[in-house]
């Protein structure tokens, strides 16, 4: 018999083979699958669970009040903001996420859009589909000749930054938590201030966390807004893998409509549509505005996606999982709220 109950919300891929390997000797494992009545399965399925595996699903503070066996929420991805910390704090309960497991493909990803701005391939490949046969009147560009700005140069930034540069990219960063020699390893050029990348950056790459006030010193929520646009001098490009909710939308919109940035390659939309589904007019008013623009391109939350990364996110989320169910701890790196630890250790120990 098993001793522990571990409730996957949400998985990458098809089947648990992974976590259920990892997990079947200490735990029973159950696979779950997203839809609209998201908050009655997981009150229904998660409420008896010891360890809950999410990777989009939202665990609101209604949900973490009725874990009351929940020893460990496990975020099978690189980011947090969709559960409540304080919350799962208060409650005692151990958050862990991976941070360490995509860093290559989402940066490669932020590349291979930067690449396809300044060579203009969507163009060319929508010449082609009308059967036009012209390399002419295009402006293209070499990496050389391009100013590539990071907003962000931690684990994902830092990589960008460095195959950036190889590929002949000027690279220009901006980071209030990093000092001097964190610039020089990562092959980029320190800018002090935001500003000053907005007003001389061709191409701007977002690749922060989203914190709101009170969560940091410099929150990122919206960071992008109409008085940034406003001090951009170059008519950027502007690529987003972090969140959608990093950038002001409304702002965004009239940027990209009245030219005053040249473009948007994202992969994440705020309110981001649930994976595996097909949208209808109306379901997401972001989505249908910023699709129907000319100069925006949309990936579906994809920059993470590798045969590799998928099997490393696994692995590592289940791995914090059965550290804290064998009566360990998560890996520093991987813990989010290491404050919640005597809390916790009143309720299980």
């Amino acid at each position: 018999m098993k001793k522990y109950y571990v409730y996957l919300a949400d998985i990458h891929g098809k089947d648990i083979k992974i976590e259920r390997d990892i997990l079947q000797d200490i735990a029973e494992v159950k696979k779950g699958e997203r839809g609209r009545d998201e908050k009655a399965r997981i009150f229904k399925e998660a409420k008896n669970a010891d360890a809950l595996g999410i990777r989009h699903t939202r665990i609101t503070k209604d949900i973490i009040r009725e874990l009351d066996r929940c020893r460990i929420i496990a975020r099978f991805g690189g980011g947090y903001d969709n559960i409540d910390i304080k919350v799962a704090t208060k409650k005692g309960i151990i958050v862990t996420f991976v941070p360490d497991y995509c860093t290559e493909a989402v940066a490669e990803h932020a590349l291979a859009l930067a690449l396809l701005k300044i060579r203009d391939l969507k163009e060319f490949e929508e010449r082609i589909r009308r059967n036009f046969w012209s390399a002419q009147g295009v402006k293209t560009e070499m990496a050389k000749d391009a100013i590539l700005g990071i907003i962000g140069l931690g684990r994902i930034g830092g990589t960008l930054s460095k195959k950036a540069s190889c590929v002949g990219f000027n690279v220009i960063a901006y980071d209030p938590f990093l000092r001097e020699n964190d610039f020089r390893m990562k092959k980029t050029k320190r800018v002090k201030r935001l500003d000053n990348l907005l007003k001389i950056a061709n191409i701007i790459s977002l690749n922060v966390p989203l914190t709101k006030k009170g969560e940091s010193k410099y929150p990122t929520y919206k960071m992008i807004g109409r008085e940034e646009f406003a001090r951009m001098k170059k008519v950027p490009y502007i690529i987003n893998v972090c969140r959608g909710e990093v950038i002001d939308t409304k702002s965004l919109i009239l940027s990209l409509k009245s030219n005053k940035i040249s473009g948007l390659a994202t992969d994440l939309i705020e309110g981001e549509p649930i994976q595996g589904s097909y949208l209808k007019k109306g379901d997401n008013p972001i989505f249908d505005k910023l699709k129907n623009l000319p100069n925006v391109i949309i990936t579906p939350h994809c920059a993470f996606a590798s045969s590799r990364s998928v099997r490393t996110v696994k692995r590592k989320g289940a791995m914090e999982v059965k550290r804290v169910l064998q009566g360990g701890f998560p890996r520093d790196i991987a813990w989010i709220n290491p404050e919640v630890k005597m809390k916790y250790l009143k309720r299980f120990k």
